[in-house]
């Protein structure tokens, strides 16, 4: 069903905060034609296990998924799906914590104390909205069958290195100490869900799939009403008044997210990973271009070079996904 390899090779890599292995899988209902047997993602070892539970997940039909690669705007689309799924119910948006309204199907794979979210997913009414940030060869093998309904949103890359390196520092995900030593580790797939590229790169390229809608981070900075509206006929829900829209738009702007306890999830991730920095915040900055401030130049190349040797090899450039930053 699915095989899995020894990252390490040679001496294990003193940055790792517990075992990680590679995983890979084929599937022959993925529209996007490649050797998935050797698409590989980097995950903790519990997968060993969980894998199986997130490929053989029973999947409804009215089923909504968000898939991204971590630190790419997740819930601000979650919250944002959310509602228009459930009638703009804001009552119930400040009651109920995100995760629990839209539980994220692999999270008892890297945080192994929490709950099975897949069985508590079961309990929930239709329709779901259900996370996941595994790659397309991962995510639900029912996805693909029956063409259910995918969100998906893509981040530029140094952006997301500079959120997921104090992410995954701040909870002791990531056990080394710069950043110098994490654009290392994520240039060479030591990180959670890495390889960042192929992620994104291959859900793009089935961005024209009926099922799949895809947007980036950018585009939600840009234009929120806009991405709003075109969610909206993509889940099939009726498009909003202008005061809906304004309200909608007020409750998910980033200062409304980050002080709302219940999506910004900082709270409910240091109950479950004690060890995390007090200073830890999931929300911190939600500005497109962060990067300039906390990458070097050198830094900048490093990761630019690398982009633009992978991408090359689909003939592409960041800016075809992207536009310019």
């Amino acid at each position: 069903m699915f095989k899995s390899r020894c990252k390490t090779e040679g001496a294990p890599n003193p940055r790792r905060a517990f075992e990680m292995k590679q995983y890979a899988a084929a599937d022959p209902n993925i529209p996007l034609q490649k050797d998935w047997s050797e698409t590989w993602c980097t995950l903790p070892q519990p997968f060993d296990t969980v894998l199986g539970e997130v490929l053989n997940y029973e999947v409804r039909p009215d089923d909504v998924f968000i898939v991204t690669f971590i630190k790419c705007g997740t819930t601000w689309m979650q919250e944002t799906a959310w509602l228009l799924l459930n009638n703009l119910d804001f009552a119930k948006s400040k009651e109920l914590p995100q995760t629990q309204r839209s539980p994220f199907l692999d999270f008892h794979g890297i945080v192994t104390t929490a709950p099975n979210v897949v069985e508590y997913s079961k309990t929930l009414t239709s329709p779901r909205l259900l996370k996941t940030h595994m790659p397309a060869n991962l995510v639900p093998r029912q996805i693909w069958q029956q063409k259910t309904k995918v969100i998906y949103v893509a981040r530029n890359c140094k952006d997301v290195v500079v959120s997921s390196y104090h992410f995954a520092k701040n909870l002791r995900l990531w056990a080394g100490d710069n950043i110098e030593d994490f654009v290392t580790d994520f240039l060479n797939d030591e990180i959670l869900y890495c390889n960042y590229w192929s992620h994104i790169v291959d859900f793009w390229k089935m961005r024209n799939e009926e099922h799949i809608f895809f947007v980036t981070y950018e585009e939600m900075k840009r234009n929120l009403g806009g991405v709003v509206q075109r969610l909206c006929d993509f889940l099939g829900r009726p498009q909003l008044s202008e005061e809906e829209l304004q309200k909608t738009l007020d409750h998910l702007s980033f200062n409304k997210m980050k002080d709302n306890d219940k999506a910004n999830i900082t709270t409910v991730l240091k109950q479950h990973i004690t060890t995390a920095n007090d200073d830890f915040q999931f929300m911190r900055r939600g500005i497109v271009g962060s990067f300039k401030d906390e990458l070097t130049p050198e830094l900048q190349a490093k990761i630019d070079n690398w982009s633009r040797d992978f991408l090359a090899k689909h003939g592409l450039t960041e800016e075809d996904i992207f536009g310019k930053l």
